[in-house]
């Protein structure tokens, strides 16, 4: 049998078949798929007293990848780790090397900074040992973070509710939102007037090109602050009267000097504010780009950028060789830098990859647009402009501010003299910003108009770009007749009467100082970065934790917004005096696992004074009160018992929950103005279990069918939408995902019956036939605009609504409900509202322990009980109605252990010494 001579591993199946089309004949290239190794969910993952030593096990499901790699692996006399070239990679390397180790197999280590040919060669020509402190640095991150996120769940779950998480870096990210509402709340809009005037010279007619306008500055040599309405009319009053005279004309050229190419963060904002994708989003398309697309050239796919994950703005010689022949082929030699720029990085950037940047600025994105999806075709255009305009000269702007003296005529004047200012400019010469194609702002501009260009002909700035749109909001006169236009000014001269040019004439305009704007995914990003939080890899995944923990809620428009829960767990650890909350300690501990990368400092030694520390906090903190607010006595009266209610905070939000809890466990909603729901409404569907009415309750997971015959009977169905299915007659319901973030589809309730059916749709259905074809019903969109279309999808019928029409159209109306269409066998849609809850309230929503290496989803958490928890009946009715599973699965869960027990276990387990603690959790 021939041996093959070398064995090559990657992450992913589609980088190997992209490595394998260049190396040939001799290699063999497999796929990890990932992480092979991880922590076990167990308290005894880390032995915290034996220098935090690890028991890394092999991931579930991955152990016929791992045989795999060892088959391949006994037939190679030589093996080349080429997982990813970051800290991760160099782990899952490590894990590799441990499970296919043979005393006559040479292993080594490679990195590919591009899937090129010429990446891919350079790569294999220069192998390397497995290198141990950026291993350790991993280790040690990963060891943070189970620390932390176990031993801090735990004290959430102690001080407010049962399975909430916080982890080690997304909770200082959830704090810096936080703090941002609160920031936003205390303040307070002040008045300012902007005021104007039109103007144009004596000797001109005022057409168009003679005019400008003029922003009033100054009065009586001082800045002049107009703050009310009768300081405006005042004012407005002298302009009116007044003589304008031109004082100083000031000419000067002004350079706009080329942003640097993409870091991850920058490529992460742009993609944010340009493109409307979120951060995970941006670096799995960016990951596609880098692994290879098949252009249906040379054999196969090829790679179309470096290695996605990376804060230096570092380019190759080569490739600024090949950029500027392109440049000056393409738009000739002026707009070529004598010398390339060159851009410095961070003072604490890593600098271990190049910038993002094409494989080759030959592979022209209209060039290969038709073999991209349109996602990976927006991105990579944005990063391949950015490239290319990195390597050429700045672009040139003829700038000309007049300063316009004005003597007021009338007395009493406000003020004796006034100071007007006009600024005109014009593109004279466009250099890097012919390649943008209208975008207008770029991340990271401000950096290089400030000196990071540091050689070439962009050297030298004289003006900085305006902030990011999503600053700009908060800066007071945005809007202000000063802001530059690129335009010119008239031709004037100093000394040069002027004349008011009516219409516009003098412009007197009210405004308000606007609040900080709150953090969207790229701006989050930014502050991250300014403040050392995370490192490239990693921002991607705080920001998915954020959102999925139900933490915050992303507003229209992409803005996040904490909920009352994320203030709650924020306001509970700062009062914790945990280190970690701070974020000048948070940017801290990532230069010193940059240190431990480096081989500076010691793993076990940066482990050792962390811990000490915390765990002195963490005790401290478990003596401090609950979190959550105290409850309320209300004169609602219980309608079970007739006791009062009491008014009380569960992880779900305020509720209602009988003062004789736990003797009766009624409990009732709140609607958004804090008043007690209606417990009921009544429909004309008949339960199949007990043949007694049925009537629609809310839950925690909105509105769901529930038997009058509760608690004898506890049959639990989705409310029906109307809306039969067209492929085989029965209801279209809506199902909820499990997973957090998961996507709202509509699906037919047959989806389990004897015959399965297997219709989807994902907007959702409207019981209202279409005016033009007739079909059964339309389907909604959402968005700024609401819009009804017709489900036919050859026929193309679409109009606007409004959320009130969709509420009369969407509203449960007699003969909408099971019975008037096939019948649906028993036990298909729900459980027992009583299981449900049951298996519902021990799954624990297991703590959130780490940034990089995201750990498996899990389901979600319904309160422990129902007194404490929010109308949990309910909600899991509702859950249970709206994703159906399989009666089996419901029956396991109600054989675990209660969820009292759970908390029991999880504060006997808080109180040990030594290692993390994870609480009870069903993946445990």
């Amino acid at each position: 049998m021939v041996m093959t001579k070398t064995l090559v591993i990657v992450e992913s199946p589609a980088k190997a078949k992209t490595i394998k089309k260049y190396l040939g004949n001799g290699y063999e290239v497999y796929a990890s798929k990932g992480h092979v190794k991880d922590l076990p969910k167990k308290q005894d993952a880390v032995d915290v007293s034996n220098d935090f030593t690890e028991r890394y096990e092999v991931i579930e499901g991955k152990e016929k990848v791992l045989d795999e790699l060892k088959t391949a692996a006994k037939k190679a006399d030589e093996v080349l780790l080429a997982t990813d070239p970051d800290r991760e990679g160099e782990a899952i390397a490590f894990h590799i090397q441990e499970e296919i180790k043979s005393p006559r197999l040479k292993v080594q280590r490679v990195e590919f900074h591009e899937i090129t040919k010429k990446g891919i060669e350079q790569g294999v020509q220069h192998p390397r040992a497995l290198d141990v402190n950026l291993y350790d640095a991993q280790r040690a991150r990963r060891v943070l973070d189970r620390i932390v996120g176990y031993d801090v769940s735990a004290l959430v779950w102690s001080k407010l509710a049962f399975g909430l998480s916080a982890g080690r870096v997304q909770s200082v990210a959830l704090r810096l939102i936080v703090d941002r509402e609160r920031e936003i709340g205390r303040f307070v809009p002040e008045e300012y007037w902007n005021i104007g005037v039109g103007l144009a010279p004596s000797r001109s007619t005022g057409e168009k090109g003679e005019r400008l306008t003029a922003k009033v500055v100054a009065a009586d040599g001082r800045k002049l602050e107009v703050t009310n309405g009768d300081l405006a009319a005042r004012v407005r009053s002298d302009l009116e009267k007044a003589s304008y005279k031109v004082a100083r004309i000031t000419r000067r050229e002004q350079r706009r000097n080329p942003p640097a190419p993409y870091t991850t963060s920058k490529l992460q904002q742009d993609a944010t504010s340009y493109l409307h994708f979120g951060t995970k989003r941006t670096m799995q398309i960016a990951q596609a780009l880098y692994e290879g697309i098949d252009l249906k050239r040379d054999g196969g796919p090829v790679g179309l950028i470096t290695y996605m994950r990376t804060d230096s703005t570092r380019v190759s010689d080569d490739a600024i060789a090949e950029v500027r022949q392109f440049v000056g082929t393409q738009y000739g030699a002026t707009f070529i830098p004598p010398t390339p720029n060159v851009y410095k990085s961070k003072k604490n950037a890593q600098d271990a990859h190049e910038a993002i940047r094409p494989t080759s600025v030959e592979l022209h994105p209209e060039a290969i647009r038709k073999h991209l999806k349109d996602e990976q075709y927006k991105l990579y255009k944005l990063i391949w402009n950015r490239f290319v305009a990195s390597q050429m000269m700045p672009a040139v702007y003829d700038r000309t501010t007049a300063e316009i003296e004005v003597t007021p005529a009338g007395t009493p004047a406000a003020h004796a003299t006034y100071m007007a200012r006009a600024t005109g400019r014009i593109l004279k010469f466009p250099g890097w910003l012919q390649v943008t194609e209208g975008q207008q702002e770029f991340a990271g501009e401000d950096e290089s108009n400030a000196g990071a260009a540091a050689a070439g002909d962009g050297a030298a700035a004289t003006a900085a770009p305006a902030a990011p749109a999503e600053e700009k909001a908060g800066a007071e006169g945005s809007a202000a007749a000063e802001e530059e236009a690129d335009a010119l000014l008239p031709d004037m001269n100093e000394g040069e009467v002027l004349r008011i040019l009516t219409p516009p004439g003098v412009i007197t305009e009210q405004k308000f100082t606007q609040p900080p704007p709150r953090y969207n995914e790229g701006s989050l990003v930014r502050e991250l970065e300014k403040r050392g939080i995370g490192r490239p890899s990693t921002y991607a995944e705080i920001i998915s934790k954020v959102q999925q923990r139900a933490y915050v809620e992303k507003l229209t428009g992409g803005a996040f917004q904490p909920t009352e829960l994320g203030r709650f767990v924020v306001d509970g650890l700062v009062k914790s005096n945990l280190d970690f909350m701070d974020p000048n300690f948070t940017a801290q501990m990532e230069e010193e696992l940059d240190e431990v990368g480096a081989g500076k400092v010691m793993r076990v030694q940066l482990l050792k004074r962390f811990y000490k520390r915390f765990r002195e906090q963490l005790d401290s903190s478990k003596k401090l009160a609950p979190w959550k607010p105290e409850s309320e006595r209300t004169d609602i009266v219980c309608e079970e018992c007739g006791a009062n209610m009491l008014k009380k905070w569960g992880k779900n939000g305020w509720f209602l929950s009988c003062e004789r809890y736990p003797k009766c466990k009624s409990t009732r909603n709140l609607d958004d103005k804090g008043a007690a729901a209606a417990t009921t409404r009544p429909t004309d569907i008949i339960c199949d279990k007990c043949s007694k009415p049925m009537v629609i309750r809310s839950g925690r997971f909105g509105d769901f069918l529930s038997c009058t015959g509760y608690p004898s009977c506890k049959n639990a169905r989705p409310v029906p939408l109307g809306v039969s299915c067209p492929k085989c007659g029965g209801e279209i319901i809506e199902i909820r995902p499990r997973k957090k973030g998961g996507r709202t589809f509509y699906g037919c309730s047959n989806w389990n019956a004897a015959q399965k059916c297997d219709f989807k749709l994902w907007q959702k259905p409207v019981p209202t036939p279409c005016p033009d074809c007739g079909a059964k019903f339309l389907t909604r969109t959402v968005g700024k605009t609401p819009m009804l279309l017709c489900a036919n999808k050859d026929c193309g019928y679409k109009r606007e609504t409004n959320e009130e029409e969709l509420e009369v159209l969407t509203a449960y109306k007699p003969g909408m409900g099971f019975g008037h269409g096939p019948k649906v066998a028993r036990g298909e849609l729900g459980e027992d509202l009583d299981e449900a809850l049951g298996a519902l309230a021990e799954e624990g929503e297991a703590p959130g322990d780490d940034d990089e290496n995201p750990r498996p989803a899990r389901g979600r958490t319904a309160a422990a009980s129902k007194g404490d928890g929010g109308a949990a009946g309910s909600a899991a009715g509702a859950r249970k109605a709206a994703a159906p599973t399989k009666a089996t699965k419901a029956t396991k869960a109600t054989k675990a252990t209660k969820a009292t027990k759970a908390t029991k276990a999880t504060k006997a387990a808080a109180k040990a010494p030594g290692a993390p603690r994870a609480g009870r959790s069903p993946a445990s």
